[in-house]
């Protein structure tokens, strides 16, 4: 009787947890709604993010216009510097991690970056972006859409992890993805990125439906 009774305690408290499970997903879930439209926010104020390559373009990214600075190199030992420069000027700093040196793709590195004022955590792998979700940065999916099979993946992917903005490359590619993906996820926002040499290419990939475009040449960082 007594162990009967202990296992039936057991499915109670299962029932609980299972209960407690799914209050925390949808938890998640408003977190995450919350989280695009903040970031969509900043995407409005941004119609070209500096994607910085090399330590001599960090004051040219702080005087950009917009509110986002993308950082697609770093390591443990310059990241905090380079983050609180940014920072200071009123920016958003967001890494790539797949880029930076010395990081793993776990919730380890992602902890540290969110320590050191990073706020925001570019990833072609989930891992990295449901961390960034968990310490509350912003998670931006990068894909590459080499082919219509590239096309397929990207949008599958989206049913795993939602993230707060996909960013596409090449940049020229993006506008291929941006109708079928707004039938499917309307509030998703688009980032191009990737061979962009002139003003002209970026007003037109605007023009045709994508948000904010990332861009390493200095000499377009006016928008």
């Amino acid at each position: 009787m007594s162990t009967s009774t202990r296992i039936a305690s057991g499915k109670i408290e299962l029932v609980v947890a299972e209960s407690g499970n799914h209050h925390g997903n949808r938890s998640r879930e408003q977190r995450a709604h919350e989280s695009m439209q903040r970031f969509s926010l900043l995407l409005d104020q941004t119609r070209i993010i500096p994607a910085v390559r090399s330590p001599e373009f960090l004051i040219p990214s702080s005087l950009a216009p917009g509110k986002i600075v993308y950082f697609l190199f770093g390591n443990p030992e310059n990241t905090a510097e380079m983050m609180e420069r940014v920072a200071a000027a009123g920016k958003v700093p967001i890494i790539n991690i797949d880029l930076a040196a010395g990081f793993a793709r776990d919730q380890a590195a992602v902890s540290y970056l969110a320590h050191r004022q990073v706020q925001g955590i570019i990833s072609t792998h989930p891992e990295p972006l449901r961390a960034a979700r968990d310490f509350g940065l912003f998670a931006i999916k990068r894909t590459f859409l080499l082919d219509s099979a590239a096309l397929e993946s990207a949008l599958r992917s989206l049913d795993q992890f939602m993230p707060d903005a996909l960013e596409v490359l090449p940049a020229m590619a993006a506008p291929h993805i941006v109708h079928r993906l707004h039938q499917m996820y309307p509030t998703l926002p688009v980032i191009a990125g990737g061979l962009i040499t002139t003003l002209r290419e970026i007003e037109d990939l605007i023009n045709r439906g994508i948000s904010t475009v990332s861009v390493s040449d200095h000499r377009l960082w006016v928008a």
